[in-house]
This record gives structure tokens, C-alpha cells and sequence, in this order.
């Protein structure tokens, strides 16, 4: 089994890095898989976090804006409509879960990565890219983008359109509590050295560090 570094805008780099990694000159610095039994108690604790501060901003967030393009704080309700807005939130958040992964595979894409994507019953699906190592600065970037980029586009939805975002309601909060897991991995990253390579693992990561002359115990076929 080898190993490929991957590194789209510098190729001087992504060779000499090669070279090393078919050497063998590094070697394991760190390790996380998240759904280990002692990674599910505090994941689902950043979760439960994530959950409340997302599900108050966006609502707040709603209210608020409803309120500057409408002079009230609420539209009239009607069972129907409340039927619909249920229906409409949970459509929008399944629609966002594959969504936040195939934002991991564009920027997977982006750094010269192979993304792969799967599922695992009944709700999680995962992006992964095999045998691949990205630098510790652009697995920090795919880990976050998912994050970033849908919290952004429902903040300026919902400053724009606040009747019309509320049916993507879940969709925003669900994302931001779902990203618990890339914010525990890159938090855990940020403690590394900047010049440790990074392996996805679908569940987590391996960090590697090259050591020039040292001999790695992975062994190459």
C-alpha cells in the first residue's frame, strides 16, 4: 500500500515530499477516529453545543430580519402552512447533508485530491479521499469549508429572504450541529506542527511527519 501527497500548486514541494514518502522517512504523529466509544461522548457533546448556539443564532437571526423587512415579528399562521414549513425543513435538511460532503470533495478537488464519498446507516455519508496526504493548512481548509460555506449562504438568505430562508431552517442549524466532528478534528489539528502531513480516514485522520533519513514502520508495496 502506498501513499500519495497531494498538493495541486506546488509541485517542487509535492516531489520532494514524495521522494520522502517512498522513502519511508517518516513517521505517525497523531490519530482520531470519532466514532470510537471514547469520541462519542464529547462529540455528541459538541454536537448538543453547536446545536443550541446554531438553533438561537438562526432563529434570532429570522425573527429579527422578518422584522426589518416586514414591521412584525411573526407572519400569520395558519395548520397548513405550519405543515408546510415542517415538510419544507426536513426536505432542506436532507438535501444539505450530502451537500456539506461534496463541499469536502471541491475542496479535496481543489488542493489535487481524489474524494470518494459513502454512507453509513441510516444518516451519516462521510467524503474521504484513500491514500492521499494533504498538508496540515489544506486538510484544515476541507475539514472547515462545509462549515463556512453553507452558514454563510444561510445568514445572507435569511438577511435577504427571512420568509423564504425559515423553510431552510433545520437545514442551517442541522449543518452547524452536524460539523461538530470537523470542528473537533481541526481544533485537535491546530495543535499540531504546521508541517505535518494529514490522511483522511472517513472517520478521522492520520497525521504523519516526515523525518528525512528516518525509517518509517508503514510499509510500502
Amino acid at each position: 500500500m502506498s501513499l500519495t501527497y497531494v498538493d495541486r500548486f506546488r509541485p517542487r514541494l509535492r516531489h520532494q515530499r514524495q521522494h520522502h514518502i517512498d522513502a519511508g522517512w517518516f513517521h505517525q504523529r497523531d490519530e482520531i477516529a470519532l466514532l470510537e466509544p471514547g469520541q462519542l461522548r464529547p462529540l455528541a457533546q459538541m454536537s448538543l453545543v453547536m446545536l443550541i448556539i446554531g438553533g438561537l443564532f438562526f432563529v434570532a437571526l429570522t425573527v429579527l430580519a422578518y422584522f426589518w423587512h416586514t414591521g412584525q415579528f411573526f407572519p400569520s399562521i395558519t395548520f397548513w402552512g405550519v405543515v408546510l414549513w415542517i415538510v419544507a425543513n426536513v426536505v432542506a435538511y436532507v438535501i444539505v447533508l450530502p451537500l456539506h460532503e461534496c463541499i469536502h470533495g471541491m475542496v479535496m478537488l481543489l488542493w489535487g485530491g481524489r474524494p470518494y464519498f459513502g454512507a453509513k446507516l441510516p444518516l451519516a455519508l462521510y467524503c474521504g479521499a484513500r491514500q492521499q496526504l494533504f498538508s496540515r493548512d489544506h486538510y484544515l481548509m476541507v475539514g472547515i469549508a462545509p462549515l463556512i460555506v453553507i452558514s454563510l449562504l444561510g445568514v445572507v438568505a435569511t438577511l435577504y429572504f427571512p420568509a423564504l430562508a425559515s423553510y431552510g431552517l433545520l437545514a442551517w442549524v442541522g449543518n452547524f450541529s452536524g460539523a461538530a466532528g470537523d470542528v473537533m478534528v481541526v481544533r485537535r489539528l491546530l495543535r499540531l506542527p504546521k508541517a505535518v502531513l494529514v490522511e483522511d480516514t472517513e472517520t478521522g485522520y492520520m497525521a504523519w511527519e516526515i523525518a528525512p533519513g528516518e525509517a518509517s514502520d508503514r510499509s510500502f508495496g
